[in-house]
């Protein structure tokens, strides 16, 4: 299965955005400044693939970015998920004869600002392009602002798939290490940086990597420092595959106020628990926090 994204400017010809594109939308490293302020229609297609060869369409879903002034789309997306956030009804009031309007607002506004439904020639235009016969039926695709990456050859692949195998193994073994371990193992990994400049930076790298180590056993002794509470909505879905479906968190200034909100933002949430829904609750150091792009690149 692969997924095509397509976007539909008023009254012009669509135009096709690259999964590198997207991805990096969504990353804030890249934007469409030509889009900046503005609204647009987008149309997500998942298709059915033989290798690489589309067989068929399985679903198409339309929705609406929200372009800042830079042209990116962030803030929009948070934007749409908290929306969806209060539009799910605590469990229990489903069934009941009055429910809180809030959830069944925002399911409006959700279908009326944020969704769009595809018509007959929308789709037939998607399959033109994607099962083109002429030459005029492939549509042009859209750039970002980000340079386009060099090609990685067969090559260059290998030698980093053959470099990273190793990498577990060191941060698995400096892991294992107390803090007086820690400090010995820094000093001599600098020593040998000297006295081995074929592998200075090598070495370099294997310094630092204890150093946030040691400074994170460190933190986690004192429970001084800046840390972080964190929960997370995780839906399950078959063959033990989850996808976080919503994250809460709050910066705090120790270890003991970290622990205090996350227990208040795990009874907060509380309510979202299913059968097939869980709510998890963490704290972490600063250092750990900014190894999670997904959640310190907000």
């Amino acid at each position: 299965m692969s997924l095509r994204h397509y976007l539909f400017p008023e009254a012009a010809e669509p135009w096709k955005l690259s999964q590198r594109l997207v991805e990096g939308l969504i990353a804030e490293t890249d934007a469409l400044p030509q889009f900046a302020g503005t609204r647009q229609k987008v149309a997500s297609v998942w298709l059915e693939t033989d290798g690489k060869n589309p067989v068929r369409i399985l679903k198409t879903e339309g929705s609406i970015w929200t372009f800042d002034r830079e042209g990116g789309i962030r803030e929009g997306l948070n934007e749409s998920f908290a929306e969806v956030m209060r539009s799910i009804l605590p469990p229990g009031q489903e069934n009941q004869t009055v429910v809180e309007l809030a959830p069944r607002l925002s399911k409006k506004k959700i279908a009326n600002e944020y969704r769009w439904e595809l018509k007959k020639t929308d789709v037939d235009r998607i399959i033109r392009d994607i099962w083109p016969k002429h030459k005029s039926d492939s549509l042009k695709q859209l750039k970002g602002v980000s340079p386009r990456k060099p090609s990685l050859t067969f090559d260059a692949r290998r030698a980093l798939d053959e470099i990273a195998e190793g990498f577990w193994k060191t941060t698995s073994a400096i892991d294992r290490l107390k803090e007086p371990s820690l400090k010995g193992f820094i000093f001599e990994a600098q020593q040998r940086s000297r006295d081995e400049p074929d592998y200075d930076h090598l070495y370099q790298a294997v310094a630092e990597t204890a150093k946030r180590s040691l400074e994170i056993a460190r933190r986690r002794r004192s429970g001084k420092g800046v840390w972080y509470a964190l929960v997370e909505i995780m839906e399950w879905r078959g063959d033990g595959i989850t996808e976080t479906i919503g994250h809460f968190y709050e910066k705090c200034l120790s270890r003991s106020e970290a622990v205090a909100a996350a227990r208040r933002l795990l009874a907060e949430h509380a309510h979202n628990f299913g059968v097939d829904v869980t709510v998890e609750a963490e704290i972490m150091t600063d250092l750990e926090w900014n190894l999670r792009p997904e959640f310190s690149g907000e």
